[in-house]
């Protein structure tokens, strides 16, 4: 079992936890297959949570416990810190869920399906907000659904998850399908949602979003959780790549004793990649003794710390 993943929570003045997603020792197995095992999370309200980790991870499985659509085989779980023991709707009708994937009975036009949302959950004079969240999605809101690309799809689900204002939102690669202005104006929306007190929870593959647009990170990884911090606390951030493109071609590494200066050092498509922590004083100095036609410093994304934790939990594991 992975070791040092501790539940983080915030209390309020008064002591008390401001949790709205809990999670303690949460497994789940479908059969003899493990989906989950020994969860433990906590993710506090107004904060924009992501949850990453490859295939098979147990996303999924988690989202679908959040939602009650399967149920733990041990553990617990608590939303909105009422403990979730069967079938609870009372508790599903304060969280929007948006899906990965998503259909719809193409008979009916947005506008429509938006007015038969808004009316299953009791929303009152819904036009205001549906008008405002089509236009800035930019969705036509009087074609039939059958008509829609799965962009527009997908904007439609959006604003279906967010008609009845929820206290929890939960997203499921939101942005799959969406061109690169409605991604930020979709996570616009997100962001306001959570400074007016929305808490998020977004699994997703595409890590640079999630390291954009979040306040915290799980890691998970074969159905349990390796790593769990701020977004700027994820191990290996303190690490920073000094890229050199020398005058002199080829790959050099050998020629100038370049492992001595750092002996993770790498050369690709002409361009040596060194790693250094800290001052970058010796290492700069040692590398400007070559003649350089170009040189950048830069930290390693989210995707790059990501691939090196599961390659050491490979490690480990084997």
């Amino acid at each position: 079992m992975p070791l040092g993943v501790q539940v983080q929570r915030q209390c309020n003045k008064e002591g008390f936890r401001l949790s709205v997603i809990e999670l303690n020792q949460l497994t789940k197995y479908y059969g003899t297959v493990k989906g989950v095992e020994n969860l433990n999370l906590a993710v506090e309200r107004g904060e924009i949570f992501g949850f990453i980790g490859p295939n098979g991870a147990g996303k999924s499985t988690t989202i679908r416990v959040l939602m009650q659509l399967i149920f733990p085989t041990a553990g617990s779980f608590s939303i909105f810190g009422t403990k979730i023991q069967g079938d609870m709707p009372e508790i599903r009708r304060r969280i929007g869920f948006l899906p990965s994937e998503v259909n719809y009975y193409y008979g009916l036009s947005g506008r429509q399906m938006l007015q038969f949302s808004a009316a299953a959950y009791g929303v009152q004079s819904p036009g205001k907000m549906i008008e405002s969240y089509a236009e800035r999605l930019d969705l036509n809101l009087e074609k039939s659904i059958k008509s829609y690309s799965l962009g527009n799809r997908k904007k439609l689900a959006i604003i279906q998850c967010l008609l009845h204002e929820p206290e929890l939102l939960i997203l499921d690669e939101p942005t799959s399908g969406l061109d690169p202005l409605m991604q930020t104006r979709f996570f616009e929306i997100v962001k306001e949602k959570s400074n007016q007190g929305m808490t998020v929870f977004l699994s997703s593959h595409v890590l640079s979003e999630v390291e954009k647009h979040c306040d915290r990170v799980g890691f998970i990884r074969d159905g349990q959780l390796i790593h769990l911090s701020d977004i700027g606390d994820v191990p290996g951030r303190e690490t920073v790549f000094i890229e050199v493109r020398f005058s002199e071609d080829g790959n050099l590494i050998e020629k100038y004793g370049f492992t001595d200066i750092d002996p993770q050092v790498i050369y690709e498509d002409g361009v040596h990649v060194f790693h250094a922590r800290g001052l970058l004083h010796n290492e700069l100095h040692k590398i400007s003794e070559h003649p350089i036609s170009d040189i950048s410093v830069r930290k390693p994304t989210l995707e790059e710390v990501f691939m090196d934790l599961y390659e050491q939990e490979e490690k480990v594991v084997q």
